[in-house]
């Protein structure tokens, strides 16, 4: 048995042609769906990257491994197993070639094999491409070939900064990047993180004023990030074991990219940030091409999953389910999906197939209502808040997101709420940012009045 799990960084679901996209952002992915199932509501317990992965190598939530944030005050208790750790105590090869190790060291346990294309340059730990990653797992994969192997790539590629490769910035654009007269960003250089998002733009070109231009090399970004999915997939039918490895590719978050006025990172709980590809190639999976529209809280998929896929027993504590199985109808998808954001912001989801609850206990540097609630099958894209009008859903999601709460962590403090006590980390990048941008009093301004405002709360 050979399973590739593979984790494109940011990728929204929407943004791919087999989720409907308009754009042609995906042809090497489509094909790994048409050979398929592809989860079309698939959900992270945790977002953004940190906790995400978390999650996905514990198949536990951010509350039960306390990893909500990227606080350096948050650390996995090593009584708590990532599965490459099971995988090579059954004998299993295990591989990875991601940057994440550079991040917090969890992430490599259990491999036998970790390869970092750029180890000691922390900088590009985010930047590193696709073909940097290739580079390296592709002549892995023919030496293990015939092997029980685990491999996990991870591309990074759609996560800010957005700068594919040059044929790739022009793909999906032929404006006018710098148009005077295009205003579609002045809702962002408003904004207290404005010095933070200025740093990303301007590395990808000067007095970009358009927005659009921004999107299509986020859309370039995947587009190159397929074509070297579409080089695995070559490798894997040269080799011959094509058909005798499974295929599990997601990702940890979305993006925002301008809607709800978040713009070009992932900081919030709306479904451009927590909801996800989720495509699983299996030979032995029937029938192929499926759309599985059951709800999925992906991240605690994953372990069952490969477990179950090289006949290890999944730990009685997991709550995740196969995804094979809920492909071939042996099993049922969630009825309530529960998400939580501790970075940017710090936000709580509950989703249902028809509504949505999203509550604030932290907003940070935007402005918004505590409780948000919507109608997913009339309102998709989240515009009308009907928290107001519909007080007997909100009590009752409310009753249920508690209930869920309590449930899991008992009398112990919610992580999230710590997190919030303890103060978001982006505060102090913010601030950073606006230091050496020379926009510091700005920021230090827009603090004070915050400040103002929470005494008068208190009040």
């Amino acid at each position: 048995m050979k399973v590739i799990l593979l984790v494109i960084d940011t990728l929204r679901a929407d943004h791919l042609s087999c989720y409907g996209y308009e754009r042609k952002t995906s042809p090497n992915i489509d094909r790994l769906a048409k050979e398929g199932a592809l989860f079309e509501y698939a959900y992270p317990s945790d977002v953004p990257t940190q906790p995400s992965f978390t999650s996905m190598f514990t198949g536990l939530r951010g509350i039960q491994t306390g990893i909500v944030s990227h606080s350096q005050s948050e650390n996995l208790s090593e009584d708590i197993p990532c599965f490459p750790e099971l995988l090579s105590q059954k004998g299993i090869v295990t591989g990875a070639v991601s940057t994440l190790y550079m991040m917090r060291r969890w992430f490599a346990r259990g491999y036998q094999y970790y390869m970092n294309p750029v180890a000691g340059i922390r900088r590009r730990v985010q930047q590193v491409d696709a073909e940097e990653i290739n580079a390296m797992a592709l002549p892995w994969i023919q030496e293990n070939r015939d092997k029980d192997f685990f491999l996990f790539m991870h591309y990074w590629d759609p996560h800010s900064l957005y700068y594919p490769p040059e044929p790739y910035r022009r793909l999906f654009y032929n404006g006018n990047e710098s148009d005077p007269n295009n205003h579609s960003l002045d809702v962002l250089k408003m904004q207290p993180v404005w010095p933070f998002t200025k740093r990303h733009l301007d590395a990808i070109g000067k007095n970009i004023t358009d927005i659009n231009y921004i999107v299509a090399q986020y859309d370039g970004e995947i587009r190159y990030a397929d074509d070297n999915v579409g080089k695995l997939i070559s490798l894997l039918e040269s080799l011959g074991i094509y058909d005798e490895t499974a295929i599990i590719m997601t990702s940890d978050h979305g993006e925002s990219l301008g809607e709800h006025h978040f713009y070009f990172d992932h900081h919030e709980v709306y479904e451009t940030t927590i909801r996800v590809p989720l495509i699983v190639r299996y030979p032995k999976m029937a029938p192929k091409d499926q759309s599985i529209k059951a709800l999925v809280q992906s991240t605690l998929c994953i372990m069952p999953t490969v477990l179950n896929l090289f006949g290890i027993q999944v730990p009685e504590c997991l709550e995740g389910k196969n995804l094979i199985k809920i492909a071939n109808e042996e099993e049922k998808g969630w009825d309530y999906i529960y998400v939580n954001q501790g970075l940017w912001t710090a936000k709580r989801a509950v989703r249902t197939e028809e509504w949505k609850l999203i509550k604030t206990l932290d907003n940070s540097f935007w402005e918004g209502p505590v409780t948000e609630l919507y109608n997913m099958r009339t309102d998709p894209e989240e515009t009308i808040n009907l928290a107001d009008e519909k007080n007997e859903i909100v009590d009752q999601l409310e009753l249920n997101m508690q209930r869920w709460l309590r449930k899991i962590i008992g009398k112990k403090i919610d992580p999230l709420e710590l997190i919030v006590s303890q103060g978001l980390p982006v505060y102090e990048w913010v601030r950073r940012a606006a230091e050496e941008q020379g926009m510091l009093e700005s920021y230090e301004e827009w603090r004070m009045r915050i400040d103002r405002a929470e005494r008068l709360k208190l009040k």
